[in-house]
């Protein structure tokens, strides 16, 4: 997974351990759900994820097929803000 930490985009490939199909959940530092999906038999795409509209702060990213799960931490530091000065 990178970059980590991030600014509101990080990408994630599934690890060619994990066979069938994988469960990706993201969750907030509340526990609560923010994003799940299930990637088909033998996926190998680099996955997006696009944590804009949510808090800075820790996500919890699981991974997970019939016979094992992976967790990672990530920090969202948010969308980077310019000012312009006169």
């Amino acid at each position: 997974m990178y970059p980590n930490p991030a600014r509101s985009t990080a990408y994630i490939s599934i690890p060619s351990t994990m066979k069938g199909s994988v469960s990706l959940t993201v969750r907030n530092s509340n526990g609560e759900i923010i994003e799940e999906n299930i990637y088909a038999e033998d996926a190998t795409q680099l996955i997006t994820l696009n944590l804009s509209g949510h808090p800075n702060g820790f996500y919890k990213v699981i991974m997970s097929d019939k016979s094992q799960e992976m967790s990672y931490e990530l920090l969202n530091l948010g969308e980077m803000k310019y000012h312009v000065m006169d």
